[in-house]
């Protein structure tokens, strides 16, 4: 199943997990962007970004993979690599 984002919605697919060590359990992930929605103007799909897990909503489907939503604005999204710079 594909879902389309819309609004300053971003969805990603998740690479890896990274714990950030400190007073808080708050875990970052980096990502893959799959769709993003009309109003987001800085990332495309197949971006890689971080993104904290701090009020990010979490689909897992049938299959057992995961996609997170994650909306753009500087308290949800960390960073960006660019697809055109990613070496593959």
């Amino acid at each position: 199943m594909q879902f389309k984002a819309y609004g300053r919605n971003i969805i990603v697919e998740p690479e890896n997990k990274v714990k950030v060590l400190g007073d808080t359990a708050m875990y970052h992930l980096f990502g893959k962007v799959l769709s993003v929605g009309d109003e987001v103007k800085k990332i495309e799909a197949g971006d890689i970004i971080g993104f904290t897990m701090w009020g990010v909503n979490e689909l897992i489907e049938a299959n057992g993979k995961k996609h997170f939503f994650v909306q753009d604005n500087e308290d949800f999204v960390l960073g960006i690599i660019k697809k055109k710079d990613i070496i593959e």
